[in-house]
């Protein structure tokens, strides 16, 4: 790649000169274009470089998806459904507080990718062949640094000249960085396909808007394509991080010789992610709806209830109203009022209550 540049670089100032393409003269790729330089200095600062100007576009993503879950949560914040651990009944929740700890994390793993940001530019060139700075101008690394800040607008400096062609760390946390928000996307993708399931024999809370026919055989069936293809995206994402860590710890002595695949494993794992976010954010999260009807059945079926008398009647007590739920099919609210303990009304109060502020 380097020296493809040099050369490109040397016919174009020759043509302008006056020359022509592929007679180096007086414009040479090696003794003009790449003086001082080696592709040993300039890859691994090209890769950073590059990954300076994509994750601002991935982060962008991420807000723009953490903005919609935040629109739909403030939306939704009095729409109190059953909670689920071990996928079981659990006591109350609302949607809007499920959605809101989506953008919550999104929001954080921006701040993390945020933070790789420094040390991203933090750059080698002027190493040469093997980070000695040998056949560079006096002053190289801290003089082309700045010219590159200048250019860029990053803040970019002169680092260790050996260590920076030596070790790949710097890209190797952007890597874990961007492997973290594939597997929270992963999770989050998997919880809004679990949501949508149905329409009928599943949990049906809430619904995607179709994108696409669902089924080749089966007439009227919508899928959740748009988070069926952020999965997948976020599983090739995580091949490509395990490629960047074998090839992270695969240098010696003073090169990494592995840098132009690393660099494109990355690139590729920010691109995919980048589009597969922006694509599931404008085609399928901002059309969302919930149906809070269905919500609202599974909560007052839930046995989990019984959780909220444990402050008033005890752990066992409300144990057995749980057994009594469970065997009889009477929701926890008609067994409670069935029995003296509250009304109706104020069981109901007591679930909202418990959803919104986590008190009873």
């Amino acid at each position: 790649h380097n020296m493809n540049t040099n050369e490109v670089i040397a016919n174009l100032a020759n043509v302008a000169l006056g020359g022509e393409k592929g007679k180096y003269t007086p414009i040479h790729p090696n003794d003009h274009v790449n003086m001082g330089q080696s592709t040993n200095d300039t890859i691994p600062t090209a890769i950073r470089l590059a990954c300076l100007a994509k994750t601002p576009r991935l982060i962008e993503a991420i807000y723009a998806m953490a903005a919609e879950f935040e629109r739909i949560a403030e939306r939704e914040r009095d729409t109190v459904k059953s909670g689920r651990t071990h996928l079981q009944d659990a006591v109350p929740t609302t949607l809007g507080r499920e959605f809101a700890a989506y953008a919550w994390t999104l929001r954080r793993v921006a701040q993390q990718l945020a933070n790789t940001h420094p040390r991203l530019g933090e750059i080698g060139l002027g190493g040469s062949a093997a980070g000695t700075g040998l056949n560079t101008a006096p002053d190289y690394p801290e003089r082309v640094a700045q010219e590159l800040a200048d250019l860029t607008g990053e803040p970019i400096a002169a680092s260790h000249l050996t260590a920076q062609m030596q070790s790949m760390l710097d890209l190797q946390m952007l890597s874990s960085v961007i492997r973290g928000l594939a597997l929270e996307l992963t999770r989050i993708s998997n919880d809004l396909r679990l949501l949508a399931s149905g329409p009928r024999t599943g949990l049906g809370e809430i619904t995607l808007p179709p994108v696409q026919p669902g089924s080749s055989i089966m007439p009227g069936k919508v899928n959740p394509v748009m988070f069926e293809m952020l999965n997948q995206v976020c599983y090739q994402v995580l091949g490509q991080d395990a490629a960047v860590a074998y090839m992270t710890q695969a240098g010696q002595l003073e090169l990494n010789v592995m840098m132009p695949a690393l660099g494109s494993a990355l690139f590729d794992a920010m691109d995919w992610l980048t589009n597969a976010m922006n694509a599931a954010t404008e085609k399928n999260l901002k059309g969302l709806t919930v149906n809070r009807e269905r919500c609202s059945a599974f909560i007052h079926a839930s046995v989990g209830l019984a959780t909220l008398l444990n402050p008033q009647i005890g752990y066992m007590k409300a144990a057995e109203i749980a057994k009594e739920s469970e065997q009889s099919g009477k929701p926890v609210r008609e067994i409670v009022a069935a029995h003296g303990i509250m009304s109706l009304e104020a069981f109901d109060a007591l679930v909202l209550k418990a959803a919104r502020d986590g008190k009873v």
